[in-house]
């Protein structure tokens, strides 16, 4: 006959809780999400590829400027040729500020925009609850997340996505969407300028 056992037998360990929000979707709020869309959807390679044409086309704005001539008509091109050369250096940090303006007057002028929606992130879905559509998804669902300072952005593809604005979660629960999301994602979870509160 077995003796009885001196130590207690422990729990099985409860999976973690799901973080939750619940929230009214503001103007900041959609400018922030509009962004954050536009940001992911351009990979860094592109950004640097649009970086070197615009050194490029800045580069031959001032050797044409100071080596081949002097004509005012030349001159009009080259500057011409400078200044969207400098606008292609620049587009990367134009592009989220454009687009923020953009989605401001979409929300202005689209009322259907502000609606109330509950987001809960666990360790095995996400569930997405609005007035149009309620979803429980497995990250196997989901084809992309991104952070940046102000919200999670997850992409469904095919231009479906939804978001979760950082202002509803503490420092705490961000990290752990971030431990949620790294391991059910892996390098599909991309993060730009993320803090741990929003």
């Amino acid at each position: 006959m077995a003796e009885p056992s001196l130590c207690p037998k422990q729990p099985a360990a409860a999976p973690p809780s799901p973080v939750s929000a619940n929230f009214l979707i503001t103007r900041e709020d959609y400018a922030d999400y509009r962004a954050a869309a536009g940001r992911f959807a351009v990979s860094e390679g592109e950004f640097l590829v649009v970086r070197l044409f615009g050194a490029a086309m800045l580069l031959c704005c001032f050797v044409f400027l100071f080596f081949l001539g002097s004509d005012v008509q030349e001159f009009w091109l080259d500057a011409l040729l400078g200044v969207f050369g400098l606008f292609l250096l620049l587009w990367g940090k134009m592009l989220p500020i454009w687009l923020r303006a953009r989605a401001g007057s979409d929300y202005d002028e689209n009322k259907r925009l502000v609606e109330a929606c509950s987001v809960s992130v666990g360790a095995e879905e996400i569930r997405v609850d609005k007035p149009r559509y309620r979803a429980c998804l497995p990250y196997t669902a989901i084809a992309g997340a991104y952070e940046d300072n102000n919200v999670f952005l997850f992409s469904l593809g095919a231009g479906m996505s939804f978001f979760l604005p950082k202002r509803c979660l503490t420092g705490e629960e961000c990290l752990q969407i971030r431990d949620y999301l790294s391991s059910a994602l892996q390098k599909k979870f991309q993060q730009e300028g993320a803090q741990t509160n929003g």
